[in-house]
């Protein structure tokens, strides 16, 4: 029974690994785009305003069509010119009856149909503006994608690696708490024989209770982990990084200038404000027009004829024009306040890039920090890791006392940790350089060189 006990039990832990999925972070990556709403939505958003773009493209054409109408009146409608006939009939001779003179122009019911041309060839700017906002706003919501793209790399930068830290964090700290149990175990055997004193054996015990603590709290860390990663992936099933963490060497990063040159180009926060602007300097063009006339050429042709009345043409054509002399300064206020929305955001996109130029500088630090501290503390973890044997050793063979061990052992975690945690440093200040340099397609580029 108790065998059957612990078998069940070994089951049940087996049961969460295997059940988990494995994703590699561009796996990952390509999950998130397709779970994001709010992505889906920007991407919706954009096509929206390409039809738009696309139709503004068409007030550059002629407009053709047909119309049609059947109409019922009171009465017909015709020309009584009897007046006339009674002053003339008395010059004819006698005997000579002039007929009555009505002249009959419409029916109490007639069809009308014909077709139509109308083709602007001068708006004042107006149409030019039109499609100079529509592509302005096209290129809004395309910024609006690459930014929530670039934004979501980030977000699983820091939740893929931040999940595979705190699994890695775990390993160390279950290595740990299994060193403190040996030391644990062997300090009561030495207490119990009289080689060491009952402080020594205590010493020992205070950092085990300590390791189980610290061990407990690491798996409830993962465990919050692995929740925002499911969460941003949309899995019900746990998640398995399969990815690792990565620090390059300091002759594959980037330089900073290079960087913050090209962020200067394809940052798409800089991108967004340039379509704003764009979008403003066509809102006041289109106010402009308004001080200009438009210039239109038009045609008509009937195609139903029955109907017509004599003041019918069959066809007609020409040109025509409009234009608003006044209306009260409209126009020239509306002009003066998309001037001033174009001013404020050339002043906020100048902010921008103050901004962003300075988080380049900042995460750039940041990364290189981490690869420094990376790489110096490669050389710590053979130290202390031999260190700590060396004190073990020394403890059971009572050369040692019980703080000297702990201290290695308490050296050794620190350099464990410290080295996971560079990694991690490293790999999000990357993502956040790429992000803000509107490089992030370079990530998977910059994992791959580690490997």
């Amino acid at each position: 029974m108790k065998t059957c006990k612990w078998t069940i039990l070994f089951c049940l832990l087996l049961a969460g690994p295997l059940a988990a999925k494995d994703y590699s972070f561009e796996q990952a990556y390509n999950r998130a785009l397709l779970s994001s709403e709010k992505l889906a939505s920007a991407r919706q958003e954009a096509e929206m305003y390409r039809a738009q773009r696309n139709s503004a493209r068409g007030l550059y054409l002629p407009q053709i069509g047909v119309k049609g109408s059947y109409t019922s009146i009171n009465a017909p409608i015709s020309i009584d010119l009897n007046d006339i006939r009674a002053a003339i009939q008395p010059l004819y001779p006698p005997g000579v009856t002039l007929p009555p003179f009505v002249l009959d122009v419409q029916d109490d019911h007639f069809f009308q149909a014909q077709a139509y041309a109308a083709w602007p060839i001068y708006s004042g700017g107006k149409i030019a503006a039109a499609n100079a906002a529509a592509g302005a706003n096209m290129d809004s919501a395309q910024a609006k994608v690459n930014m929530l793209s670039d934004n979501l790399l980030v977000e699983l930068t820091n939740k893929y690696f931040g999940a595979l830290l705190a699994d890695k964090m775990v390993e160390v700290r279950a290595q740990f708490l299994q060193n403190a149990r040996q030391n644990a175990k062997d300090g009561a055997d030495m207490f119990r024989v009289g080689t060491i004193a009952r402080v020594e054996k205590m010493a020992v015990d205070v950092v085990l209770a300590q390791a189980e603590r610290d061990y407990a709290s690491s798996l409830n860390d993962a465990q919050m982990a692995q929740s925002l990663l499911q969460s941003l992936l949309s899995e019900q099933d746990g998640i398995k990084p399969s990815s690792a963490l990565f620090v390059l060497p300091a002759d594959k990063l980037p330089a900073l200038e290079e960087l913050q040159q090209t962020a200067l180009k394809k940052n798409p926060a800089l991108a967004l404000l340039d379509s704003k602007t764009a979008l403003s300097q066509a809102n006041a063009k289109a106010q402009r027009s308004g001080f200009l006339p438009s210039v239109y050429l038009f045609a008509n042709r009937e195609l139903y004829t029955d109907d017509l009345t004599v003041l019918d043409p069959d066809y007609a054509y020409g040109v025509g024009f409009s234009w608003n002399l006044f209306e009260g300064g409209r126009t020239y206020n509306q002009t003066k306040a998309a001037n001033k929305q174009t001013e404020s955001i050339l002043s906020l996109k100048e902010q921008q890039t103050k901004d962003i130029l300075t988080g380049l500088e900042y995460y750039y630090k940041k990364m290189q920090n981490a690869q420094q501290n990376y790489q110096a503390l490669q050389k710590e973890l053979a130290f202390t890791e031999e260190f700590y044997k060396t004190r073990r050793l020394g403890f059971r063979a009572g050369t040692s006392t019980s703080l000297e061990v702990n201290m290695a052992m308490t050296q050794w975690l620190k350099t464990q940790l410290d080295s996971l945690k560079a990694q991690y440093d490293f790999v999000t200040s990357l993502a956040m350089l790429l992000n803000l340099s509107g490089q992030t397609d370079l990530f998977g580029q910059y994992a791959r060189q580690a490997v």
